[in-house]
């Protein structure tokens, strides 16, 4: 099987180093030869060998992507993906496995996991994975920011559009809304374009 093309998938190492991932998998050298390929394009990495560390770690700082072995000893893979989405519903999490089952996907993918990758794998593929991810991952935060700027501009009164957000623009708006409501006459001056 051959190795996808990965071009139209990078991302840079600036935008790459805003992207914390989590692996967890009992298998040290598969975790540090993950760590080692992410860590090369820029990625922010954190190693967990254990279960019980992968959930405290979720649910103690943030992650943007996890990588996730099903079958860790004393807790399942379930479990942690579990605790990952419930204190972070936008992370995504790709479930790794050794034994991989057509049943083990059923279980993952439907409890909120974004992707299967079935071991072994090259670091092509997981490169191509966590570029699919990065994007993913970028189209959620620009998504996020027009629903701010959304929200921000229906808190606007109707007809009413504003173009400057900074804070002098904002005071400005202001006391222009609160003279509004009265019959005195306003004048305005500064640099044009400011």
């Amino acid at each position: 099987m051959s190795d996808p093309p990965r071009d139209h998938l990078a991302i840079s190492p600036e935008v790459a180093r805003t992207i914390r991932v989590l692996i967890a998998d009992d298998e040290r050298s598969l975790r540090e030869s993950c760590a080692s390929v992410l860590r090369a394009e820029g990625y922010q990495v954190t190693l967990v060998g254990r279960g019980e560390e992968a959930i405290d770690l979720v649910r103690r700082q943030p992650f943007h992507l996890i990588l996730l072995d099903l079958f860790l000893p004393h807790v399942s893979g379930l479990e942690i993906l579990d605790a990952a989405l419930e204190v972070n519903k936008d992370a995504l999490v790709v479930v790794m496995t050794g034994n991989p089952s057509v049943t083990s996907s059923i279980e993952a993918l439907p409890r909120g996991a974004w992707d299967y990758l079935p071991k072994p794998f090259s670091a092509t593929h997981l490169q191509v994975l966590i570029g699919r991810a990065s994007h993913a991952i970028l189209k959620a935060r620009e998504a996020a920011g027009l629903r701010e700027q959304v929200e921000r501009q229906q808190a606007q009164p109707e007809g009413l559009t504003l173009i400057g957000i900074s804070p002098a623009f904002r005071r400005a708006v202001d006391l222009a809304r609160k003279v509004a409501a009265t019959d005195a006459s306003v004048f305005i001056s500064g640099e044009s374009g400011t």
